[in-house]
């Protein structure tokens, strides 16, 4: 009997699952990824990891300790570190230690690493106004001021937590 309750909920969710909220957000992810990783690959000389961009778009042209990175791109301090090793061997960005504390790193792009953020600036522009012709500007808007709200209530729920705490879950 159980097992036939549970057939009949699973055929239930399935017949909804192309409008699953998760479903969607991952496809357009994965699909947005591809978009980019192949407009790079024809713009740069040099291979080009979309995995990059969450630190990238999250450096100044100031720089950034390596902890403010790792909260602004919400990821934790490990999987940061190994990104960061990659994009310098790449010749992305430098890194300096600070003189004030040892264990603290200030993280700046070199002129490769501007260019490649200025590139991939400019084909998330192309994207997004491909997006603005296909559903329209408004409905565009909207769905970016959706996506903000969303975003913001997630990033609330996190504020009283400690960093290590906060990212748990991405680990």
């Amino acid at each position: 009997m159980k097992k036939k309750k549970l057939e009949k909920e699973l055929v239930d969710h399935m017949q909804d699952n192309d409008r699953n909220w998760g479903r969607l957000i991952a496809v357009m992810k994965r699909l947005s990824d591809l978009w980019m990783q192949r407009a790079m690959n024809e713009k740069t000389d040099m291979p080009f990891k979309t995995s990059f961009m969450r630190f990238l778009t999250n450096i100044s042209l100031n720089g950034i300790t390596n902890q403010e990175l790792a909260r602004r791109a919400m990821q934790p301090k490990q999987a940061m570190s190994r990104t960061v090793k990659e994009m310098e061997a790449e010749g992305l960005i430098t890194t300096e230690r600070s003189k004030r504390d040892g264990r603290s790193s200030r993280i700046m792009l070199t002129k490769e690493g501007q260019k490649l953020l200025l590139t991939a600036k400019k084909e998330q522009k192309k994207l997004t106004d491909t997006y603005k012709t296909l559903v329209g500007e408004d409905n565009f808007a909207t769905a970016v001021e959706v996506l903000y709200q969303i975003i913001a209530y997630h990033e609330s729920l996190n504020e009283s937590e400690e960093d290590g705490e906060r990212f748990a879950i991405i680990q």
